[in-house]
C-alpha cells in the first residue's frame, strides 16, 4: 500500500514546486534511515534479505509520512493564487 501512496504523494509535491525538499526528504528516508536500519536488522541481528527489507520498507513508511504531513499543512488556495500569477507572468500582460 505504501508504494502506491508514496508516489502519488511526491508527485503531488513535485508539481507544488518542492522537488527540492522531496529530494531531501528521499535521502534521509533512504540513505540516512531505511539503509543504515536494514543493514543493522540484516547483519547485526541476522536477520538477513527480511532485515534489509524491513529496514527499507521503515524508510518509504518515514518518507510517506512526512509528505503525508508536508501535503496536509499546506494552504492549497495560496499555492494555487502563487501558480495563478506566475501563470500569468509567463503568459506575458494582455
Amino acid at each position: 500500500m505504501l508504494n502506491g501512496l508514496q508516489p502519488t504523494l511526491s508527485g503531488v509535491a513535485i508539481g507544488a514546486g518542492w522537488q527540492t525538499y522531496v529530494a531531501y526528504i528521499n535521502i534521509v528516508s533512504y540513505y540516512a534511515f531505511g539503509i543504515p536500519l536494514g543493514l543493522i536488522f540484516s547483519f547485526c541481528l541476522n536477520m538477513g534479505v527480511k532485515g534489509m527489507w524491513t529496514g527499507m520498507l521503515l524508510g518509504t513508511t518515514l518518507q510517506t509520512s512526512i509528505l503525508i504531513l508536508m501535503i496536509s499543512k499546506t494552504n492549497w488556495k495560496k499555492e494555487a493564487s502563487v501558480a495563478e500569477v506566475r501563470v500569468k507572468e509567463w503568459r506575458g500582460s494582455k
